[in-house]
């Protein structure tokens, strides 16, 4: 042995204690890992819980300022009729709500009252459209906080008409309050969201739509503020993929061809990690009714990612979340990788002194050896006394030496080993005889394929070719090639070459095969169908996948025609599983004796046969990647093997 019994018990020692403590620190690393990773998908989903209460609370006083509103309106308080009133009305409101942009009301003649917000010349800016028979105004009142009048002007060119905008249209038409689709604001260039309400005259007709325009650029200044990890971010998507808030506000609006502003797409958007956590295929083709969570991968870290709606609004919105892994594990992961060299440190240490202590206890067993070698080779007397050793040794000194004096007893374990020899070495002279017998073969084998090719040649450049000649040439060319694929095989097989893999069509050789065995076929009166659908490109070594297809039809040819049977056919299927395709034999014989274990050597049912063609068949296939059996829920007798396709 090349190593010392003290050097393999050290090492044993240190590495069974490496092994131990390293599985220590796994199992606690795992389990670890999991209660982090479970405290961390609990702080993302009250992360996204707490985004979307925000959310919520943030819509909600422009939900109920617009029906309060709208109520004021209907009941006649304020009239529709006075446009200073109203005025005067919604300015109240919208200095006391912060997050509201404006408020306005346009009836169904276009007479139209919009308070809003404004940078300048005063803070607040009201916009009058009247209408009377054809004549149509247009005016401007900037305000201060105190309703003073700070500057006025007119618009003849402005040819607004909040009759055609979409908050009109579909409050109008389904008589209820809404909400639109966010958009960026015209004049303040900020995101923001629209929620209006029909306004109804005492006989229950349309008078006129008052809409709230909403602000919703602090949802994103909310969402800057969430702690989720390190790299970790909170956003609001809605339904149509597109990004309405996020942490960095600047990221959410692109600009279109025609100079316009609009939302970005999640499949635009400019995070790369934002693209990869949530793309539209996340979202599907109906918003999710409960939290949806899964992971991915990006630049080498895993992610976990949540997806949560918003509930209690009329706004398809949804919280998106997104962590990564690394943010909540990663001194876990350092602790894990400190531990191992923690643990390889000591078992080295270990080992060092389990050598040096080894040495030591071995020191009297090596003195034993020694003793045992000088008197089995007839340098000491068996009496000489032992050197001082344990008493075990003394014990198995006196077993040993007995057995020494019987050694030539076993003489005989000498002869049989002696003939093994001998067979093996025939063996290697059998081997060598078969490689030179392929490469005899396939020399005359190649000199018919070389003179095939220039007799199809001739025959060809006749003035009018045989067909019949050509055919039966291809033909004698196409065995030919055939018998030279058999020959390598069999000189590979020989030198324990497995050959080379590679990709090749299944139908093509199936095909090939069966014109192969077509004279021992018709010989034993056997008809030969296939049912080979178009496949993609298999993957294996395509002489031996040839050789297992033989193997199994001349046992269904040798079945059938041993039996008599009156009608002999053998058909062969394909069927397409995605990785791999299955090919089936079927035959016409009396089936397989429940006598015979299959895939076994030297186990079959005919009276000249060697038993060894289904388990070079196994070796085959599962040496090309497959698997062979015998189906015993088909009609008739049906053997199966499996061949993996190419991999793209």
């Amino acid at each position: 042995m090349r190593y010392s019994l003290g050097f393999i018990l050290a090492l044993s020692l240190a590495g069974l204690q490496f092994l131990a403590i390293t599985t220590v620190v796994s199992t606690s690393y795992v389990s670890s890992q999991r209660a982090m990773l479970d405290h961390a998908r609990g702080l993302m989903e009250d992360a996204g819980a707490n985004a979307a209460e925000q959310t919520k609370r943030f819509l909600e006083p422009a939900r109920d300022v617009t029906d309060h509103v709208s109520s004021i309106l209907n009941n006649g308080v304020i009239s529709t009729d006075s446009r200073q009133d109203m005025e005067r009305y919604f300015f109240q409101v919208l200095g006391t709500t912060n997050q509201l942009s404006g408020i306005y009301y346009g009836d169904e003649v276009g007479n139209f009252v919009y308070v809003m917000k404004s940078n300048g010349p005063g803070p607040f800016r009201t916009k009058f459209i009247n209408v009377e028979g054809d004549t149509r105004s247009v005016d401007f009142i900037w305000r201060n906080e105190d309703y003073s009048v700070v500057e006025r002007s007119a618009d003849p060119s402005d040819r607004f008409d909040a009759r055609t905008r979409p908050w009109y249209i579909q409050a109008s038409t389904l008589g209820a309050r809404i909400w639109t689709e966010p958009y960026i604001f015209f004049t303040s260039q900020q995101p923001g969201v629209t929620v209006a309400a029909p306004v109804m005259v005492q006989d229950d007709q349309l008078h006129g739509v008052v809409g709230i325009d909403l602000d919703i650029a602090d949802i994103s200044l909310f969402l800057s503020d969430l702690t989720i990890g390190e790299t970790g971010s909170a956003f609001i998507l809605s339904d149509e993929g597109q990004v309405i808030a996020h942490p960095d506000p600047a990221q959410i609006t692109m600009r279109n061809d025609d100079g316009t502003l609009d939302f970005a797409d999640i499949s635009e958007f400019n995070d790369p990690i934002v693209r990869a956590a949530f793309t539209r295929s996340t979202l599907g083709d109906t918003p999710p009714d409960s939290a949806l969570r899964s992971q991915f991968d990006f630049d080498g870290d895993r992610y976990m990612t949540l997806l949560l709606p918003i509930p209690g609004i009329d706004l398809s919105w949804n919280i998106a979340v997104f962590a990564s892994e690394g943010d909540f594990i990663q001194g876990i992961k350092d602790n894990r990788r400190r531990n191992i060299w923690i643990a390889a440190i000591i078992s080295l240490v270990t080992a060092i002194i389990g050598i040096i202590l080894a040495e030591f206890i071995l020191r009297p067993v090596r003195a034993f050896a020694v003793r045992t070698s000088l008197v089995s080779q007839g340098e000491m007397p068996t009496s000489t006394p032992l050197p001082r050793t344990y008493q075990e040794l003394r014990k198995a000194n006196k077993t040993l030496i007995n057995e020494i004096a019987q050694r030539r007893v076993s003489d005989a374990k000498v002869e049989d080993l002696n003939r093994e020899l001998s067979h093996s070495s025939r063996v290697n002279v059998m081997g060598q005889m078969a490689t030179g017998l392929a490469h005899e073969l396939s020399q005359p084998l190649t000199a018919i394929s070389q003179n095939l090719d220039t007799a199809i040649s001739v025959a060809k450049s006749e003035e009018k070719p045989n067909d019949e000649l050509l055919s039966i040439l291809n033909e004698l060319d196409e065995q030919a090639h055939q018998g030279g694929d058999v020959i390598r095989a069999l000189r590979g097989f020989v030198r324990k070459d497995d050959g080379t893999p590679e990709a090749f069509d299944v139908k093509e050789l199936i095909l090939q095969t069966c014109r192969l065995m077509r004279n021992e076929t018709d010989n034993a009166g056997v008809t030969i169908k296939t049912e080979i659908p178009d496949l993609p490109a298999a993957f294996g070594i395509r002489v031996q996948i040839a050789q297992t297809l033989i193997n199994l039809m001349r046992n269904a040819v040798d079945a059938m025609e041993n039996a008599q049977v009156a009608m002999r056919t053998i058909t062969i299927t394909v069927v397409n599983l995605g990785q791999s395709v299955e090919v089936r034999v079927d035959d016409t014989g009396p089936g397989v004796d429940a006598d015979v274990t299959l895939f076994k050597q030297f186990q079959t049912n005919k009276a000249d046969g060697m038993g060894l063609g289904l388990s070079i068949s196994r070796t085959i296939v599962e040496a090309n990647g497959g698997r062979i059996w015998h189906d015993t829920t088909a009609s008739g007798t049906r053997f199966c093997f499996t061949v993996p396709l190419e991999r793209r």
